[in-house]
Formats: C-alpha cells, sequence, structure tokens
C-alpha cells in the first residue's frame, strides 16, 4: 500500500507537471541553485515576495535533484522540473509510510490497510504532496514526528522507549517550525502536550533546545547568504508578518467556523466523518483532541487557507482508519463506498486541475511556433503565476522577461513576442495574436433534456481563451 500511494502521488505530478503562483518561490529556488549561477541572478532578487522565505528546504531538495541533473545534462526543462516535483513527492510518501507501520504497531494490521486506504483517496493529499508549497516541506517532518507520536501510544513500548519516541517527534517538530513553516507550531504544541507529563525529561528538554539554538544559527546563516540581509531569520519575520502586524487578512478573510464547515470537508471527504467518532478509543480521540485544539487556534486568524490545516489530514486518517478497522463488516463496506466516491472525485479534480496551468501550455506553443535565436519574450504577471518558471525557458540566446508596470506601446517595442491574458491591449500598439491557450472556465452541468437526446455526459468542463500569444509585427 505504500507503493499505491506513491504511484498516485507520482500520477498526480505526471499529469499536471506544472506549478502555480503560491510554489513559485520554492521551485526558481531549486531551479537557480542547480544552475549554480550568482546569486544575484536569482529570482528572489527581482521577484521578493512579501516575506523572505527558507533556502534551506529548496537546496536540501535541489542536493537530491542533483543527480537527475547530471543524468540530463541540463539545468532546465520540464523533465528536470518534473524530477524535482517526484523527489519532494518520494520525500512525503516515505514520511507517510512510516506512519502507516506507526499506525499497524498501535491499532493493528487493518487500521494500518485503511490509513493508506484514506490516503490515497483524497484528492488535497496526494496532489499536493509533490508541490513545492512551504507546506509540503514542513509536512516531511510533521508526518514522521507523527510517526513517532504513534510509537509513544504503544502498549508493548519501555518507558524509555516512548521517551525516546517523544523526544525524536519534539526534534523533528521543531526542524519544521524553526525552518520551513512556523505556522507548524500549532500543530507541535497540541501534539507534544498529550505527553509531556509523562515523557518529557530534563534530557529531552536539553538536546530539543540545543537543536532549536543549531536551527535558527542553520537559517539564519544560510539566509542571511543568499538574501544578502544580515541576521534574517525568515520564519520569524513571517511569524511578525501574519500574526503580530496581521497582515495576512490583506488576503482575504472568512467566517471563523470555515475551516470546519468548508475546508476540513473539502480536504479530508472520506475520513472526516469517521474520524469524528475516534472517541471510541482512548488512543485515537488523544489524536483527535490535538488536532481540534491546532484548528481552533487557527480559526481564530481571520485569513484561512486550506493549506494551513494541512497536517490535519493524516491524523484525521489515523484516527478514520483506527475507526473503520473496529466497525463491524457493514460498516466497513460503507467505508469502502464512500472511499471509492472519493477516489472517483479525485480523478476528476485531477482532471480539472490539469487544465489550471495556461501560462506554461502557451510557452510551450511559442517554442514550437518559433524556432529562431536571439528572441525576446514578455511574460506578463497572469502568465508568469499560471506555470511558467524558470526550469521551462529552455531556449538558449532568448531573453524571457517578467518586467511589471510597462505601459502598451513603445514599452513593449523591444520584445519580439508578448505571452499575455489582455491581447486587446496590444492588439493596435504592433502586435498580431498567433496562437491561443484555453484555460479551465468553470463547470457546466447539462440540462436533463439536453443529456437525454443527445447522448452528452451531464457534466462537462468549460473552458475559456485566457492567454495570447502575439508575435511583433515587423
Amino acid at each position: 500500500m505504500d507503493l499505491a500511494f506513491a504511484a498516485v502521488v507520482a500520477a498526480h505530478a505526471l499529469a499536471a507537471p506544472y506549478t502555480k503562483v503560491e510554489e513559485s518561490f520554492y521551485m526558481q529556488a531549486v531551479h537557480d541553485a542547480l544552475a549554480g549561477r550568482s546569486v544575484d541572478t536569482w529570482d528572489h532578487v527581482e521577484f521578493p515576495g512579501a516575506v523572505p522565505r527558507s533556502f534551506v528546504g529548496p537546496l536540501a531538495v535541489a542536493g537530491l535533484v542533483w543527480p537527475a541533473r547530471v543524468v540530463l545534462g541540463r539545468t532546465s526543462g520540464l523533465a528536470l522540473q518534473l524530477a524535482t516535483r517526484l523527489v519532494v513527492g518520494a520525500a512525503v510518501a516515505t514520511a507517510n509510510a512510516y506512519v502507516r507501520r506507526s499506525v499497524k504497531a498501535v491499532f493493528g494490521r487493518r487500521a494500518a490497510w485503511w490509513f493508506s486506504v484514506f490516503s490515497i483517496c483524497q484528492f488535497h493529499y496526494a496532489f499536493w504532496a509533490s508541490r513545492l508549497l512551504s507546506n509540503t516541506l514542513a509536512l516531511v517532518p510533521v508526518l514522521a514526528a507523527l510517526a513517532f507520536w504513534l510509537q509513544c501510544l504503544r502498549a508493548d513500548a519501555t518507558l524509555s522507549q516512548r521517551q525516546a519516541s517523544y523526544r525524536r517527534m519534539l526534534l523533528l517538530l521543531a526542524l519544521a517550525c524553526i525552518v520551513l513553516r512556523f505556522d507548524t507550531a500549532v500543530f507541535a504544541l497540541p501534539m507534544a502536550a498529550t505527553h509531556a507529563a509523562q515523557l518529557l525529561t530534563r534530557r529531552t528538554v536539553a538536546v530539543v533546545a540545543a537543536a532549536a539554538v543549531a536551527l535558527v544559527a542553520l537559517s539564519t546563516a544560510v539566509d542571511s547568504a543568499l538574501w544578502q540581509r544580515a541576521w534574517l531569520w525568515p520564519e520569524a519575520h513571517a511569524f511578525v508578518f501574519n500574526v503580530v502586524h496581521g497582515r495576512s487578512a490583506e488576503w482575504g478573510t472568512e467566517p471563523r467556523l470555515h475551516y470546519v464547515t468548508h475546508l476540513l470537508p473539502r480536504i479530508a471527504p472520506a475520513a472526516l466523518p469517521f474520524a469524528l467518532a475516534a472517541f471510541i478509543d482512548r488512543r485515537a480521540a488523544l489524536l483527535l483532541g490535538a488536532v481540534a485544539a491546532s484548528v481552533a487556534v487557527f480559526s481564530a486568524n481571520a485569513h484561512k487557507e486550506w493549506r494551513f490545516v494541512l497536517p490535519a489530514v493524516p491524523v484525521l486518517n489515523v484516527c478514520a482508519a483506527s475507526v473503520v478497522a473496529r466497525c463491524p463488516l457493514w460498516l466497513r463496506r460503507l467505508a469502502a463506498c464512500v472511499c471509492a466516491a472519493s477516489l472517483c472525485a479525485a480523478a476528476a479534480m485531477a482532471y480539472v486541475s490539469s487544465l489550471n496551468y495556461p501560462g506554461a501550455h502557451a510557452l510551450a506553443q511559442l517554442h514550437a511556433l518559433e524556432p529562431g535565436h536571439n528572441v525576446t519574450v514578455h511574460i506578463d504577471a497572469y502568465t508568469a503565476m499560471t506555470g511558467v518558471t524558470r526550469f521551462l525557458q529552455t531556449r538558449p540566446g532568448w531573453k524571457y522577461a517578467k518586467t511589471e508596470g510597462l505601459a502598451p506601446g513603445a514599452d513593449y517595442a523591444s520584445f519580439n513576442y508578448l505571452l499575455t491574458a489582455d491581447s486587446h491591449m496590444h492588439a493596435g500598439n504592433g502586435f498580431a495574436v498567433v496562437a491561443v491557450q484555453d484555460g479551465y472556465a468553470g463547470i457546466e452541468v447539462r440540462p436533463l433534456a439536453q443529456v437525454l437526446q443527445g447522448g452528452w455526459l451531464p457534466v462537462a468542463v468549460r473552458r475559456r481563451p485566457v492567454v495570447w500569444v502575439m508575435r511583433k509585427l515587423s
């Protein structure tokens, strides 16, 4: 079942190998590290983002991708970008396998099987497992910490073994919080509190404190050098920006119960109904209580996104698996039907998601249309946010520019081609459309009469033109 989950993650990466704006910093950082150019030419110098993010995670990924770069003999290309995605996916799948083994040790073989089923059949968890978000990178140590957290519940383990598992859990959570994603602390604190009275020792406090200092020093050293700013600890900046100053609300706000009523049912549709019955097992109830406390803290923040509570999904999968494993046969069959429906929905969502990268497809169209050298291309913001990365800027002698704030007309005169979401702005200023790229435009539910008469499917995916490839008129 571990290989099955890894295969599903890889299939998602192959079906949608491109990236969205949320992944931009990390994907560009991996590319720049593999390219080995001067830091002054790295993408973050031109596009720093709202807050600095740590390079420690991307550098670790680049190190794992380096053999693929050597084999492929290049620093760009879709194959190398896909290799980057697959490395991240393999790391998440490996950590998920450790969780499954701990589930087997604590709840039994049947629960471990159901944990794998829930992991496979829910779209968001498997789809985003290979994507370069800070949330996904932090998920790797969080999953490993979850495996050790479960080991703390083993009835057959000695006190010293449980104390060692607890200490390793805290070390992994420190890595996730200090280096990769500061808000992981919202999950880390309830996890640590569940066993602190029984398993926290002076040795553990000393080891974790020393590790925390070392991790802060590591992040500060690496990120100060690459951001070219003195004494920079990115996750501290992110905490101040989002929590102290409350700037995260600038990206939108949602009602207090939005995680409970909308986001958790969306990202854990199969596991959540069964996980809510975890009170039948004291150990599972402990896990569910920690997740509930974490979600309650996140709910106090006005800005809400499903990816903030991504670490809740594997815990809910564990709780659901422990419940279903103890159910009578008819309830297990019901759970199988729910998981099958979730898997079908995940397949449909994967297809729809593959249509969300028109910028990358438009760039591929341009490469197919223009075989020449010394070409200059302007890529507008929408195109860049829907799939274009430095990995895809493969043509030698071409100049790819993403300069923002240009005025129509003279400011674009130096470009041979434009990739733009606004063709009308350039149509009367010396450019003509040579190709159009469609993108996802919603779901259409057809009338019953049309379905019966024409033999159409009742639901269809709508597309519309969203990116235009325009050539300068000679």
